[in-house]
This record gives C-alpha cells, sequence and structure tokens, in this order.
C-alpha cells in the first residue's frame, strides 16, 4: 500500500511538472532590445532598383545625454534623407540618403 501511494505522488509530480514546463517557458522578461523591426515582406519602400549606387548612409555615435528621437526627427526632415535607423546597443543613428541631394558632411554639420 505505501508503495501505491508513492508511485501515486510521483507519477502525479511528474504530470504537473510536464505540464507547468511549457506555461513558464513564455514568462521571459521582455527586453526592449528584443524588438527587431522586421519588414513585411521582400519590397522596401526605398529600394525601387536592385543596384542604386547613389543611395549611401552614413553612421552617427551619440553621446550619453543626445536624445536619438530629436536627432532623427532633425534628419528626417532634411531634404534628401530617405530613413533613419536607430541601434540603442551601440548608440548609432544610421542615415540613409541620397547622395545626389546631400552630402554626409552636410549632413554631420546639420547634426552638430
Amino acid at each position: 500500500m505505501i508503495m501505491k501511494t508513492i508511485k501515486m505522488i510521483a507519477a502525479l509530480m511528474l504530470m504537473t511538472i510536464t505540464a507547468a514546463a511549457p506555461a513558464t517557458a513564455k514568462n521571459k522578461k521582455v527586453s526592449h532590445f528584443d524588438r527587431v523591426e522586421m519588414k513585411t515582406s521582400h519590397f522596401d519602400r526605398n529600394h525601387r532598383h536592385a543596384y542604386r549606387p547613389e543611395i549611401k548612409s552614413c553612421t552617427l555615435v551619440l553621446g550619453r545625454h543626445d536624445s536619438h528621437k530629436k536627432l532623427a526627427e532633425k534628419a528626417n526632415h532634411m531634404k534628401g534623407v530617405i530613413d533613419t535607423k536607430w541601434n540603442p546597443r551601440k548608440r548609432e543613428l544610421t542615415i540613409i540618403y541620397d547622395a545626389k541631394v546631400t552630402t554626409a558632411r552636410h549632413i554631420r554639420h546639420f547634426m552638430a
């Protein structure tokens, strides 16, 4: 009788462990680094052709007290800037621009 009870308790514990494992797997803490901006399709609004030599990018490393939102908005209002991307790990603001309209030197001068 004692053996039966031990087997029942062991079986019950095994069932609760297997049922609880998938439930706790989704309790991962959310980090803002996990959010990846994925494109919904392989088409991109900025690339109309496969090869565009006039589209270039420059990277600005921001200081600790610089606001990336303000600088991204400032860059987006410039003529020739197509897109801005913020990397929080490296604190870099990548600016994609049209080289026929503006230059990296002009962007850096405007952002300073």
